[in-house]
């Protein structure tokens, strides 16, 4: 008969070794997820700039990248039901981007898209994974509704301090992103794109600060002009993630 000391460690080797199979497989999907991403940034970056004609070239392989995705996950977890409609409305949303895309729409594009986003970021959320890019995206988020008040003409009609509150949970949303220590590895990124990665970033940190000081002088017209180039700087950072080799190779390809 085995010791009771023996059962212990049977028991402790079985789980040790089922928690280790288990973050291996979040971390292959996770791998897999910024796979995904770094096929949707070339498309997303181009239409928030309204390059639809490469916008156009890049979804080819944001469309070949999503369907091995979309086979390999969207039935892992047959049991909840959040989990397949996640997968079933981004494919529906990407379907609507393609379309928007061939009628050279950004604006209907990015909602879209966006919407895209939405549906992975909650995913993940609801499962408990930790992602990077999704800190980088809850900074857009905030970064868009500061934006749309920044450059609206009736600024004067909105109270000054509402303003600077939103301005603060932008800053807010960058003190989480900056000091995170991106996995290189995840995303793909080689010696050159460290590079251009950390001076972009530090391109994003000089437009904030400009944009911060803006605010502070209370500078309308200013305003506007600092979170256009704001806007600019955050995408030029976004892009640093983003495969945008492989998605003109694949278009070269076709």
């Amino acid at each position: 008969m085995k010791s009771i000391y023996q059962i212990i460690l049977v028991f402790v080797f079985i789980i040790s070794t089922g928690s280790s199979c288990e973050k291996k497989e979040v971390n292959v999907l996770l791998q897999d997820m910024a796979s995904f991403d770094r096929a949707f940034i070339p498309v997303l970056f181009y239409v928030r700039h309204g390059e639809m004609d490469n916008a156009r070239k890049s979804v080819f392989f944001l469309n070949h990248t999503w369907k091995r995705f979309n086979e390999k996950y969207k039935n892992l977890n047959p049991e909840n039901d959040n989990w397949g409609e996640a997968f079933r409305m981004a494919d529906a949303w990407l379907s609507d981007a393609y379309t928007s895309i061939d009628a050279s729409s950004p604006e209907d594009t990015y909602i879209f898209l966006d919407h895209v986003r939405y549906q992975m970021v909650e995913l993940r959320e609801q499962n408990n994974f930790e992602y990077f890019l999704d800190d980088v995206w809850e900074f857009e988020a905030r970064l868009d509704l500061v934006e749309e008040v920044a450059v609206d003409q009736m600024l004067c009609l909105l109270d000054y301090c509402e303003f600077e509150y939103l301005v603060a949970d932008m800053n807010d949303a960058w003190e989480v992103v900056e000091p995170t220590i991106v996995d290189v590895e995840l995303f793909g990124l080689d010696g050159k794109k460290i590079k251009e990665l950390n001076y972009n970033e530090s391109k994003l940190k000089s437009a904030l600060r400009e944009f911060n000081l803006a605010v502070e002088e209370a500078d309308g017209e200013n305003l506007a002009v600092t979170a256009a180039f704001l806007r600019v700087a955050y995408l030029d950072y976004l892009s640093s993630y983003g495969d945008f080799i492989s998605s003109k190779s694949y278009f070269a390809s076709l």
